[in-house]
């Protein structure tokens, strides 16, 4: 399985035996139809169905960063993608580069990762997510869900975490949930803290489709549940089957709740009003 791996780095890294381009804002990143449209709705569609792409065998993505479909590509041939970083390096105005092997042109992976780069990388894996969706590459989706997850786990405390929850709920088509849900359930298990946050609160106050599904993660993860009946009347009950009569007026008890004095097991006699 490496040594696979490893051919595909090879043909993805190197650009050997390509039959497509795709460009995106003048870098043009060669590569295989056979790994990219057969995992690719939206590839499989622009070269299979006629279209002028289907002719050039060139795909023009002007609207998507080079950074983001680095990101993708190096998922369609390695099932992984660098969220702080990238796998194939580039450079303007048109080719893919070789990757440099210079000792300063790639991440130490010893070196401790900077605020910026770990608050970055949560945009990097909005960023694929959204990508994912529109190209229909499903397994994508998943991982850069997983990826953000555990960003947001981990970086709930953080003063940019309230940019990020706005960036998914401005920039996440409508119709995907999944990003909206991971920030509801890292937001309810914080609630007391995140509440306190005014940015937060402005965003809830925007969009109350988040408020929503907070509501419901607090129930679903049992941080808020249903008030159970017998904790709340199960003294009183006891208090009114163990008397008989009214300690004031010694009648027989009908007894009678007022306001909330339940909630202290407290109950009156309904003839003198007295208080047991």
């Amino acid at each position: 399985m490496s040594e696979l791996k490893d051919v595909m780095r090879d043909l993805l890294l190197r650009g050997q035996f390509t039959d497509m381009e795709i460009h995106c804002q003048g870098i043009t990143f060669k590569v295989h139809q056979a790994i990219v449209c057969t995992q690719s709705s939206y590839f499989h569609s622009a070269i299979c169905d006629g279209f002028k792409e289907s002719t050039e065998k060139a795909i023009h993505l002007q609207d998507e960063s080079p950074e983001t479909m680095e990101r993708v590509l190096s998922f369609l041939y390695l099932r992984e993608y660098s969220e702080d970083g990238h796998i194939v390096q580039y450079q303007p105005p048109s080719e893919l580069a070789m990757p440099n092997n210079e000792p300063d042109s790639t991440i130490s992976e010893n070196e401790p990762e900077s605020p910026e780069s770990a608050n970055q990388a949560a945009f990097n894996n909005i960023e694929v997510f959204i990508a994912a969706d529109k190209y229909g590459i499903i397994p994508l989706k998943t991982l850069a869900t997983s990826k953000f997850s555990q960003w947001a786990n981990a970086n709930v405390s953080s003063p940019k975490f309230h940019e990020v929850v706005e960036f998914v709920m401005t920039s996440v088509p409508s119709h995907e949930s999944t990003l909206r849900e991971v920030i509801a359930d890292v937001i309810s298990r914080h609630i007391f803290d995140q509440i306190q946050v005014p940015e937060i609160v402005q965003i809830l106050d925007s969009f109350g489709c988040l408020g929503s599904l907070i509501i419901r993660k607090l129930i679903s993860n049992e941080l808020v549940r249903r008030p159970n009946e017998y904790d709340i009347f199960g003294g009183l009950i006891q208090k009114i089957n163990s008397a008989r009569h009214c300690r004031h007026c010694l009648k027989d008890f009908n007894v009678k709740l007022i306001g909330r004095e339940y909630f202290h097991e407290g109950f009156r006699c309904a003839s003198c009003n007295t208080r047991n």
